[in-house]
C-alpha cells in the first residue's frame, strides 16, 4: 500500500484529487507540473497521515478477540455495573467495594495500548467481580493483561482468574488464576493442579509488567509468561502446569483480599484464541505511513521556504 502512495505524490507529473466540496459534492481538481506542488503535497500528507494513524489504531479490532477491557469508564467509581463495550454486558457482582477505576492508563513497550484508565484494587477487604464472553470447551485460550503493584503481598493471594460459568474468582478451584506472592513473584494455578507455578525474578515496585496466562482446555495444561517477547509465536513460558481439570471458561474476574495498604492496577485485558491475539504489536506498514506522511510535510515546509 505504501509504494503506490509514494509514487503517486513523488513521481508523477500530475495528480487527479478528489474533494468534499461545501455543497457536499465531488469535485475532481488536477495538480501538474514537474512534480507536486505545496496544494498537492499537503494532500498527500494527509493521506499517508489518516491511513498510518488508521492502520494503527484498527490493529486490536482485527484481532479475533473473545474479550477486552480498558476499563475506559469515570475515574474514581466502581467497576460493577460497569457495561464492557466489546460485549454490551456489565461487570457483575456482589460486593466490589474495593475495585475501582483509576484515573491512570498502564502502557507496555512495543504493545498496542486499549487507552482508556485502569482497574485499581485496592486490598483491605475481600471483593470480587467478573465479566463474560463466548464459552470456549476446547484449544487453548490466552489471556494478558498489564499489572503493577505498590508493595510485595503479605500472603500468597490470587487476584484474576478464567472460569466456567457465573463464577467470581475462588482461588485454587478456578479454571487459572494467577496469584502474587509475598516473594514478590506471580505465579499461576489452575484447578486440579497440585501447587502453584512460578519462576523467575520477583517484580519490582511500582513498575509495569506484562502478564500473559494460557489454558489449553483440550491438553490440560496451563501457562504462565511474564514480560514475554512481543509477536506471533509465543516464546518459552516463564512457568507451566499440568492435570488440570477444567473444561471450560467463559468468564475473566478480579479478585481483592483482605490484606491492607497494598494496590494492584490492571490494565489493557485481553483474553483470545492465540498469542497474536493478546500481545497485538504496531505493524510496520502503520508505522512506515506514517513516518512517510511525516516526511511529506517536512518537504512542503523546505519547498515553502525556497
Amino acid at each position: 500500500m505504501l509504494t503506490p502512495i509514494l509514487l503517486l505524490c513523488l513521481q508523477l507529473p500530475e495528480v487527479r484529487v478528489w474533494e468534499l466540496t461545501r455543497d457536499w459534492e465531488y469535485e475532481q481538481t488536477v495538480e501538474k507540473g514537474e512534480g507536486m506542488n505545496t496544494k498537492g503535497l499537503a494532500r498527500c500528507f494527509g493521506v499517508l497521515l489518516v491511513a498510518g494513524v488508521s492502520l494503527f489504531f484498527m490493529q486490536s479490532a482485527n484481532a479475533t478477540l473473545l474479550f477486552s477491557e480498558a476499563f475506559n469508564y469515570t475515574s474514581g467509581t466502581g467497576l460493577t455495573g460497569q457495561i464492557n463495550p466489546g460485549n454490551s454486558t456489565a461487570w457483575s457482582s456482589a460486593n466490589s467495594t474495593y475495585l475501582a477505576i483509576g484515573s491512570g492508563n498502564l502502557t507496555y513497550d512495543g504493545l498496542v495500548d486499549l487507552g482508556g484508565n485502569e482497574l485499581v484494587i485496592n486490598n483491605g477487604g475481600s471483593s470480587s467481580l467478573y465479566n463474560t464472553f463466548a464459552n470456549q470447551t476446547g484449544g487453548q485460550i490466552y489471556y494478558s493483561f498489564l499489572f503493577n503493584a505498590s508493595a510485595a503481598d503479605s500472603g500468597n493471594n490470587y487476584f484474576t482468574a478464567l472460569n466456567p460459568g457465573t463464577t467470581a474468582p475462588s482461588g485454587s478451584a478456578d479454571a487459572i488464576d494467577a496469584y502474587y506472592y509475598t516473594n514478590g513473584k506471580v505465579y499461576v494455578r489452575g484447578a486440579g493442579a497440585s501447587a502453584n507455578a512460578g519462576t523467575g525474578s520477583a517484580l519490582t515496585l511500582n513498575t509495569t509488567y506484562l502478564i500473559v496466562e494460557m489454558i489449553d482446555l483440550t491438553a490440560k495444561t496451563g501457562s504462565l509468561w511474564i514480560d514475554p517477547t512481543l509477536g506471533d509465536g509465543a516464546p518459552t513460558a516463564t512457568a507451566s502446569l499440568s492435570s488440570l481439570t477444567a473444561t471450560a471458561v467463559d468468564n475473566i474476574g478480579f479478585k481483592s483480599q483482605n490484606t491492607p495498604g497494598i494496590t494492584y492496577l490492571i490494565d489493557n485485558v485481553r483474553v483470545g484464541t492465540t498469542w497474536a491475539d493478546v500481545t497485538p504489536v504496531p505493524e510496520p506498514s502503520s508505522i512506515a505511513l506514517a513516518a512517510a506522511g511525516l516526511g511529506l510535510m517536512m518537504a512542503m515546509i523546505r519547498r515553502r521556504r525556497s
